[in-house]
């Protein structure tokens, strides 16, 4: 119980300093909201579905050897260095789909939406454990939300609900070019968190 709280934890506190971070950088460059206030609330309900079945999840091994008690100093650590790394992809692609999307704003606000969102969902498998993200099954139900909560951020904004939230489904190109972000993010994310743990 308290190594898949803690998991959901450092997930949540990094994935939410990384998109306010971005979010106020770009706002004071842009002319217009980098993402409307319904879809960052969309956002934040559409991650927490395969979050909230981190309970289900299976600790590794060495987790249970010891009791272990809140380390608030690894917390802050982990929310700073994983949190900066997201926003460096925030970043990147906001760059993009600014280049990309010209004066569609509503085109720039899904791109963002879906790889901030996606981002969020895929780096749980990374940081749920401290070994390589092929050492450690993740929980069935848990790999079960990841797919049906990954398939509503890819399809919503090709979806008659496109409206509702002001989404602009993206060309298959750009679509390609977000899964490119998001895997090169998650490569990154898995060769640094040694390096991370080594340190704190």
């Amino acid at each position: 119980t308290f190594s898949n709280t803690t998991k959901y934890i450092l997930n949540t506190i990094s994935a939410n300093v990384g998109n306010m971070a971005s979010l106020a950088i770009v706002s004071v460059f842009l002319n217009f909201l980098p993402m409307l206030p319904i879809q960052v609330l969309l956002t934040n309900v559409v991650s927490d579905g395969p979050l909230l079945s981190i309970s289900t999840d299976r600790v590794d091994e060495d987790e249970l050897l010891r009791p272990r008690n809140w380390d608030m100093k690894l917390i802050s650590n982990f929310a700073r260095f994983f949190g900066g790394i997201s926003s460096v992809f925030d970043f990147t692609t906001m760059g993009l789909a600014l280049y990309l999307a010209g004066s569609n704003h509503d085109l720039f606000r899904t791109c963002w939406f879906i790889e901030s969102t996606l981002s969020e969902i895929i780096v749980t498998f990374s940081i749920r454990t401290k070994s390589r993200f092929y050492q450690s099954r993740p929980s069935r139900f848990l790999l079960f939300t990841t797919v049906i909560f990954g398939l509503l951020t890819v399809l919503l904004p090709y979806s008659p609900f496109n409206t509702v939230f002001e989404f602009y489904p993206p060309t298959l190109f750009l679509l390609l070019l977000i899964f490119g972000i998001l895997l090169l993010y998650f490569i990154v994310v898995e060769l640094v968190k040694g390096f991370f743990y080594k340190r704190t």
